[in-house]
């Protein structure tokens, strides 16, 4: 009597973390592809689970959205380990001063999951305005007439990359002087590298905890600005 397992084509030995005979360094792409696709989701439930956190903190939910928390962050290190890279350090870069401004924060994002989450996230900044624009060009059109403090940039946007928009602020006089930090969930080192090389003061790669956030939004927009405003 034949036994299955006799019969059963061999499998090659999976490799740590990975799935059976899957070489990571063999596909390129589709590692990158699947990296940013996995992160985006993460990136709400990590902020919106951080949130919700903060805001139950000293009760009994709290201890379940710290294992939520936990679990997420457990994940995004196999994405890491699996599927990234480790990043570059971000050069720190100082900002020009801007004489007019109708926004503090312009946020240009086509998710309005990503976007409702900054916003909620920035309420911990009382006072500081906050737009939004789903689309690159418009986001451009928006820095030329409000003239924000800082423009948050996503780089997969309907009508053209977020590359293409960071290039047209460095190119408008107007615009030139508006610190772009790039929120994305691309975390291929070489995309980060060009895009700070070609201007961006930062880039934040999703999912990002929110103190880190902060301590880089607060960087271009002083608390004491918004607070005056308020």
């Amino acid at each position: 009597m034949s036994n299955e397992t006799d019969t059963a084509p061999h499998e090659a030995p999976a490799p740590a973390g990975g799935a059976p005979g899957f070489d990571p360094v063999l596909h390129p792409a589709f590692c990158a592809a699947l990296n940013h696709k996995l992160r985006t989701p993460l990136n709400a439930i990590i902020g919106f689970a951080e949130l919700a956190a903060l805001q139950a903190a000293g009760r009994q939910r709290d201890s379940d959205l710290q294992q939520i928390l936990k679990s997420a962050r457990e994940m995004l290190q196999i994405i890491e380990s699996d599927l990234g890279q480790p990043l570059p350090v971000p050069p720190k870069r100082e900002a020009a001063p801007v004489t007019e401004r109708t926004c503090d924060v312009l946020y240009v994002e086509d998710d309005l999951v990503n976007f409702t989450l900054v916003e909620r996230i920035l309420e911990f900044r009382p006072g500081l305005k906050i737009l939004h624009a789903a689309r690159g060009q418009m986001g451009v059109e928006m820095a030329i007439s409000c003239q924000p403090r800082l423009m948050l940039l996503d780089l997969n946007l309907p009508d053209m990359h977020g590359s293409d928009v960071l290039c047209l602020m460095q190119r408008n006089a107007v615009t030139e002087q508006i610190p772009v930090v790039i929120l994305s969930a691309d975390a291929t080192p070489s995309q980060i590298e060009r895009l700070l090389t070609a201007g961006a003061k930062n880039y934040l790669t999703k999912p990002f905890d929110i103190e880190p956030f902060l301590a880089v939004v607060d960087e271009y927009v002083p608390v004491s600005s918004h607070r005056a405003a308020a």
